[in-house]
């Protein structure tokens, strides 16, 4: 009689909850987005040459279930939605191409043929999902190529070697030349789409010019010349106690005298001295106090003060020095006096350590 009891019990239960498997009643695929491969915000192109594009897209698969209850109560049944994001490759035939200004570039299953000098915006569409636009720069056979530099264009550097990359115009050669290290490449190697680094070893101290040219091949005085800019410090070494002593500096033809001792904080110099300075409006002001110290890797932090005829002077002396007995930099500096307007003077100075 028990065991009749239990199963009365576990036939009611499934009857109140349902015991019907779930069906499923409909799956869909959309797409969402699509994006022309390889995507370049902007690709240059010469007359006459082709490019071709691949498509990839992101598809959401979307499910709807329906489950039944049958219960001794009531009948119901309910809808669950699931969605799946994938991105996957797209047929470039799948796509309708189009292009904004043909009389510059054309495009056919996601091939583009340069026509003429100018721009066009190339998309794919597929059903009413759009790509973003490629804008194609088109350049005629018998210009300038096109090069550009990887920023920065100005950078410090603490080593003799620096490196410059970029993208040229395929086609064109490309000349990387650096004076100071003799650094000569007459015809730098490139990538199939431009792309290029040429590395300059055997720098020496100071502000340093990095050139490089794109010559069109046929007609050379058609060219492209960008500029990357490196100041290159070295760091002191063992024997930079070298830089201690009495110094010699000029400045607009006008010598001034400074001393470099060691301090006594560790891998540090101090430096203190005099410097005449011209400033517009006041003329010469003489013995402007310099102070200030000497890093490790032979840069320079120096103020400058002085009191002139009520004037307040303040400013700072910047450059470096080398262990082999230079140094070079400049300096800035104002002149300020309640009632008149801001002085300034400033200027390139060079300096050698007194034997």
């Amino acid at each position: 009689m028990k065991t009749l009891s239990v199963y009365v019990v576990l036939v009611a239960v499934c009857l109140w909850a349902g015991c019907q498997p779930a069906e499923e009643k409909k799956t869909t695929m959309d797409l969402a987005s699509l994006e022309i491969v390889p995507s370049p915000d902007t690709l240059n192109m010469i007359v006459n040459t082709t490019q071709a594009f691949g498509l990839r897209g992101t598809q959401v698969s979307t499910s709807e279930q329906t489950l039944s209850n049958s219960g001794v109560i009531a009948d119901a049944d309910y809808n669950v939605t699931t969605s799946d994001t994938t991105t996957l490759a797209v047929a470039v035939s799948s796509a309708v191409w189009s292009s904004s200004n043909s009389a510059a570039a054309t495009v056919s299953q996601g091939v583009v043929t340069a026509q003429a000098p100018g721009i066009a915006l190339i998309t794919a569409s597929v059903g009413t999902v759009t790509s973003q636009p490629v804008l194609i720069s088109v350049r005629a056979v018998n210009t300038a190529p096109w090069l550009t530099l990887n920023p920065p264009q100005y950078s410090l550097i603490f080593v003799n070697s620096t490196s410059v990359s970029g993208n040229v115009q395929p086609g064109a050669t490309l000349i990387v030349t650096e004076a100071s290290s003799g650094h000569n490449n007459q015809n730098v190697a490139y990538s199939s789409s431009g792309n290029f680094t040429e590395t300059i070893s055997g720098l020496t101290q100071g502000f340093r010019t990095i050139v490089a040219t794109a010559q069109n091949k046929t007609q050379p005085n058609l060219a492209t010349t960008r500029y990357k800019y490196v100041t290159y410090y070295a760091y002191l070494s063992p024997s930079a106690d070298s830089i201690c002593g009495n110094w010699l500096g000029t400045t607009l033809g006008r010598n001034f005298n400074f001393t470099i001792s060691k301090s006594q904080l560790y891998l540090r110099y101090d430096i203190s001295g005099h410097i005449d300075i011209e400033f517009a409006g006041l003329g010469l002001v003489k013995d402007i106090t310099l102070t200030g110290i000497v890093n490790q890797d032979g840069t320079m932090n120096v103020s400058l003060t002085q009191t002139y005829q009520g004037f307040t002077i303040s400013g700072s002396l910047t450059g470096y020095f080398k262990t082999t007995g230079s140094g070079e930099g400049s300096y800035s500096a104002s002149a300020k006096k309640t009632g008149w307007p801001t002085l300034s003077g400033t200027a390139a100075w060079t300096a050698v350590k007194l034997p």
